[in-house]
């Protein structure tokens, strides 16, 4: 495995001396990717990673792949000079980082490794983590289930057939963008109340919207009355749910 390594060396100036202080370090494995062994055939999607640093995160999009892909920046955290311990910390968080599907579900899961001297575990993990899903078709909807750590998340599903969405960010801000297919539930909570920024068609349409947040901005729908739903009943989303300490709705080019 080769690491790229950001080191930091700290100088600490005694009365009649110098001396370098052994900083602390950071270590990353970028492009590590799994993906399912098979194309994905409408199976339930459920994503779950703890994250590592608030500059990372979690990125969900549809393309044009055909089966679920996961790309990671793998990230430990050690003693400057101790690329051993953070060799052996990523390799475990890599060794359990999967893409796998069971029982009509396709798992992607990413958690921290196993400490090893310097390297803790809390620190290591995939830092950054993006997931590539299938647009699906009017036969064939997403459902997907999607829990991130620390790190912002951000959502890319304007061009997805989806059945239900369901993301929680544990620690960080969200911005997705989602179509309003007919019948779709789609709910999307920040547990620590930071901003979520939701990007919807100009002449999207749900049955209900429910914005739970201190601030709202609908500016961009000047017709969007929260708890009530707009456009013709049963022809968009069932349900629109956002909780967060500040929802901002946009309206996708």
């Amino acid at each position: 495995m080769s690491l790229r390594r950001v080191a930091l060396v700290f100088v600490v100036t005694t009365s009649c001396r110098s001396q370098s202080v052994d900083a602390r370090s950071r270590f990353v494995e970028d492009g590590v990717q799994k993906s399912a062994t098979a194309a994905w055939s409408a199976e339930r999607i459920e994503i779950d990673t703890t994250g590592v640093t608030t500059g990372g995160g979690l990125g969900l999009a549809s393309t044009d792949t055909d089966r679920v892909v996961a790309t990671a920046r793998m990230l430990a955290v050690a003693n400057t000079y101790d690329k051993e311990s953070a060799d052996k910390v990523i390799t475990s968080a890599t060794d359990g980082f999967l893409v796998a599907t069971t029982a009509g579900v396709t798992t992607v899961h990413c958690g921290h490794g196993v400490a090893d001297k310097s390297a803790t575990a809390e620190e290591s993990g995939c830092d950054a983590l993006d997931v590539a899903v299938p647009r699906g078709a009017a036969d064939k909807r997403l459902t997907i289930i999607a829990r991130s750590g620390t790190g912002k998340v951000g959502v890319s599903l304007a061009s997805a057939a989806l059945a239900g969405l369901d993301v929680h960010a544990s620690n960080g801000s969200i911005d997705a963008s989602l179509s309003t297919t007919q019948g779709a539930i789609l709910s999307i909570v920040s547990d620590t109340a930071d901003v979520v920024t939701l990007r919807l068609p100009l002449d999207f349409a749900t049955d209900a919207l429910v914005l739970m947040a201190p601030a709202v901005d609908t500016s961009a729908f000047p017709d969007v009355q929260a708890g009530k739903g707009r456009g013709q009943a049963g022809v968009g989303a069932k349900s629109i749910t956002v909780q967060a300490g500040r929802v901002v709705l946009v309206a996708q080019p």
